[in-house]
């Protein structure tokens, strides 16, 4: 085998450490968002600490909310599409 299926079979059974490492590096870089301050806040709400976090998080589940409940019922096909036009 090689490396990189060696490396790749290693991160697959340490899935839940992988994200639990990614997930605290996003805290980090909320957190960090404290105290490094931009020099000047272009919007409004951009002043905040982890505004663009939760900007983020919250547009990304609306898409997938909506994605998943208008969108993919109007592009979506039946189970039977296939035999029905043999």
């Amino acid at each position: 085998m090689s490396l990189f299926g060696m490396l790749l079979n290693w991160l697959r059974a340490r899935t839940r450490v992988i994200a639990a490492l990614f997930f605290l590096g996003l805290a980090g870089l909320v957190a960090a968002n404290v105290f490094i301050r931009p020099h000047e806040a272009e919007y409004v709400f951009d002043a905040y600490p982890g505004f663009w976090a939760v900007f983020g998080l919250v547009v990304g589940l609306a898409m997938v909310i909506i994605m998943k409940k208008i969108v993919q019922p109007m592009i979506s096909r039946g189970d039977d599409y296939y035999d029905r036009n043999s």
